[in-house]
This record gives structure tokens, C-alpha cells and sequence, in this order.
């Protein structure tokens, strides 16, 4: 008996230990219904709330769920039911190499974005099989319908709340504003705005809550990058940098002082 827990732990710790080597991409924050997390070489398991979830993971939402993540760099992402997305690159350490690609495979998501696009509008994006999705500092939904999906017709959609994004296909790129939605798929030349937002965007049975957290983090972005700048050591140097000229303008300071009482004492 003894053997076959001691086997059965170190199969635990082998097939979890690979999740460990990943960067951490974010936590759960909330899920209502069926949830699916897979990983590579872990253990496929169900979302929990305050579950980690790390890059590379699969995450994929069942009929009637929802799911919100608390991401890394103080970022949002809510995802509706039968929607699947992949966290293909996810770094949030506070320096120059952090990235965030998100492949949405099917259904639709809303994301409120952290520091990475705000620091580097760049190395954020979210692809879907048709498009590529950039950002200006943003709040957007993004829908991806397969052929024969009842939501809506086929193609990739994007919605802006606030912000503003850049979709852009092989065959060109077309800006959204807030308000506004826009739409591609390979019959079409280009993606192209819409005259108005379809009806499938619209608010999950949890969006308040979503609206309200991610608000909550938005206006604290650059203090939790600080925070985890500081943890990483990553400011030491510019610190003592700001230290030695703070010194250094203090003695000059007193130089100057007492040359000026000294030459008033001559006078």
C-alpha cells in the first residue's frame, strides 16, 4: 500500500510539474458552469476559482458558462460560453519581453488591457484563424463564428468599448474606434467597418461584475508594474542611480551656501 501511494505521488508531482516551468499567465477570477483548462503535459482539469492558468494553456467554456481571468499584468479577459482560446504567449515580468498573444479559436471574449499594451501596443495582440487584432490601450470583444454557428455569420468581428484597435487580414487593415465594430471573412476583400453593432454583442450575465474589477485594476496599472519591477529587482540600479544624484545635489547645495554666506561675510 505504501509503495503504491509513494508511486501515485511522485506520478502527481511528475505530471504537474511541467505547469511549474511555464510562465504564469493569470488566475481565475470568477467561472459560472463547465470549464475546461488543458495544458501540455498535464492533466487536463476543470477551472476552480483562484486556479492559475499559464501560457500555453487551452481554455475552453461549455454551454451556459462563463469565465473571467485576473490577468498578470493587471488585465481582464472574460470569456462567454462555447468560446476557445489558447494563451499561445504570455509573459507579464515587468521589463522589455513582455508579450501577450491570444489565439480565440471559436466564440467571443472581452478584453480590458493591462500594462503590456499599454507600455509595448505591440506585443499585444489576438488572432483568430482570419485575422490579427492590435491595440491603442483598449476595451474590445472579439468574436469568432464557424460556418454553421448559430450566434451569427461566419467570420471574425471586433467591438470597441473604449480604445481603439487595428484588425488586419492577409488582404488588409481596417481601424475601430469606440462604438464601433468591424468584420472579416475570406469573401470579403479587406475587413471592413459595420453600419452598426450586430446584436450578438451583448452583455453576459456577469458583465458588471467584469466591468467593475477590471475597471478597479485599470487605474492602478502602472503601480502594480512598480510593485513587480521592485519585487524582480529590476530597479536597483536606476534607485541607486536616483540616490547618488540626490546626494550629489545635496552637496552641492551646501557648496553653494556657504559660498554665499561666506562672501557675505567679506562684504
Amino acid at each position: 500500500m505504501k509503495r503504491f501511494l509513494a508511486a501515485a505521488l511522485l506520478a502527481l508531482a511528475a505530471t504537474a510539474a511541467p505547469a511549474q516551468d511555464r510562465p504564469e499567465a493569470g488566475k481565475v477570477d470568477f467561472v459560472e458552469g463547465d470549464v475546461l483548462i488543458e495544458g501540455k503535459g498535464v492533466p487536463n482539469r476543470a477551472a476552480k476559482l483562484d486556479d492559475a492558468v499559464y501560457e500555453g494553456d487551452t481554455i475552453t467554456t461549455l454551454a451556459g458558462a462563463e469565465l473571467h481571468l485576473r490577468m498578470g499584468d493587471g488585465g481582464y479577459l472574460s470569456l462567454r460560453e462555447n468560446t476557445k482560446i489558447t494563451l499561445t504567449t504570455y509573459r507579464a515580468n515587468g521589463d522589455d519581453a513582455d508579450s501577450s498573444l491570444i489565439d480565440l479559436a471559436k466564440g467571443a471574449l472581452r478584453s480590458v488591457t493591462g500594462w503590456i499594451a499599454k507600455q509595448r501596443r505591440d506585443a499585444y495582440s489576438i488572432r483568430t484563424p482570419m485575422v490579427t487584432i492590435g491595440v491603442r490601450g483598449t476595451d474590445h470583444e472579439v468574436v469568432h463564428f464557424e460556418p454553421g454557428d448559430p450566434r451569427g455569420e461566419a467570420g471574425s468581428y471586433d467591438k470597441v468599448n473604449e480604445g481603439r484597435t487595428v484588425m488586419r487580414s492577409k488582404s488588409g487593415t481596417v481601424e475601430v474606434g469606440p462604438n464601433q465594430s468591424a468584420r472579416f471573412h475570406p469573401s470579403l476583400r479587406s475587413p471592413r467597418l459595420l453600419p452598426s453593432v450586430p446584436g450578438f454583442f451583448r452583455p453576459a450575465r456577469n458583465e458588471q461584475r467584469f466591468v467593475e474589477r477590471s475597471r478597479i485594476s485599470a487605474r492602478t496599472l502602472d503601480a502594480q508594474r512598480a510593485n513587480l519591477r521592485a519585487r524582480r529587482g529590476l530597479d536597483r540600479p536606476a534607485k541607486k542611480q536616483f540616490q547618488r544624484k540626490a546626494v550629489e545635489k545635496k552637496k552641492f547645495e551646501k557648496k553653494q551656501f556657504e559660498k554665499k554666506h561666506l562672501d557675505k561675510k567679506h562684504r
